[in-house]
């Protein structure tokens, strides 16, 4: 039985099937903008896109598809649509799409009522555009995350879903503007302004391969090298060596607890290591790190995660738990 487990993104039947509509409409090409999905969950699929005909009663979604009729068309568009609608519970952590600076935020009215569009975060980015991030929670109630002013990067939670404002349920309404106009709106899905087409959450990883997939043994007060390979799946270059944003392998269950397998190379108590050199899309990243037999000698399990420092855990559940066996000895080598 291998000592990895893991639960490599598997999507559900609605997102599988939206992004196999995607791929069909548009091809899986790289784009060369670099915007992610706003939010962290890879199973969350579209509810409405933007309505890219401003005429009553005809509506013109992103694949170019016309309808004229007023009905709503779960998965593409309804009329007169500015934004993109993605359903998800109250307080799910909501994503900055792209690096930039928060520039207006409402987070007075109620979680679940009030306000045409409640409560909102609004980021300016340095290509011209705007992201607003419409119906999220109060700030009393840990909807907002963000001040005007601050400067936030691709990927940081900015607030927390909500069903303020005109809401028949939470989710999150999602829009691209023209930096300085109120309502230009662009729409990210047929400008395909993603990091990659279809659109990827900002963080997300697949693992690989490790130097010793099965039991690594240490001599007592000892250190041996390991690695491990993720490949990045999420939409947001790995950094090395800025923060916030730095990509680690950190001790988890509990995340962030004291490792006694701590070496000399290790950046902190339960950071084993960062990310060996910046590591885009769809690229292998590999983690080098020491293992110390600090322990009594015994059999023994450390269990990591990724986390982009100072932004967000990467999703665990999805990850998978990665953990090494480890043998403490006394014996020679």
């Amino acid at each position: 039985m291998t000592p990895i487990t893991r639960c490599l993104a598997r999507l559900p039947a609605a997102m599988a099937a939206t992004t196999a509509l995607l791929l069909v409409a548009g091809g899986a090409v790289r784009a060369a903008d670099d915007y992610t999905l706003p939010f962290y969950d890879p199973g969350v699929a579209l509810l409405y896109g933007v309505d890219r005909d401003p005429r009553p009663g005809v509506q013109l979604d992103y694949t170019g598809k016309t309808w004229s009729d007023t009905s709503l068309h779960p998965g593409r568009v309804y009329d007169n649509h500015t934004g993109i609608d993605y359903p998800m519970p109250l307080h799910s952590p909501i994503a900055a799409a792209r690096e930039g600076a928060v520039i207006d935020t409402e987070g007075g009215y109620g979680t679940e009522q009030y306000g045409q569009f409640g409560n909102f975060v609004r980021v300016q980015h340095d290509d011209g555009r705007d992201t607003l991030y419409y119906h999220l929670a109060s700030r009393a109630d840990g909807g907002l995350d963000v001040r005007r002013g601050d400067e936030v990067v691709g990927g940081q939670k900015v607030g927390e879903a909500g069903c303020s404002g005109q809401c028949t349920g939470p989710h999150l309404h999602f829009e691209v503007l023209l930096a300085g106009e109120d309502f230009v709106q662009v729409d990210p899905m047929y400008r395909r302004l993603w990091t990659t087409w279809p659109g990827r959450v900002p963080f997300l990883a697949a693992y690989l391969r490790e130097s010793n997939a099965g039991t690594v043994v240490v001599r007592r007060s000892k250190v041996v090298t390991h690695w491990v390979e993720f490949r990045n799946t999420g939409g947001r270059t790995w950094r090395s060596s800025i923060w916030p944003g730095r990509v680690v392998l950190g001790t988890w269950d509990p995340a962030s607890h004291d490792s006694p397998f701590q070496a000399t190379d290790w950046i902190s108590s339960w950071v084993a290591t960062k990310v060996d050199a910046a590591t885009s899309p769809d690229e292998v990243g590999r983690f080098t790190f020491g293992i110390r037999g600090g322990p009594p000698p015994g059999s023994y399990r450390e269990t990591f995660n990724l986390t982009a420092q100072g932004v967000r855990w990467f999703d665990h559940e999805a990850l998978g738990g990665f953990y090494i066996p480890i043998v403490v000895s006394n014996l020679s080598e």
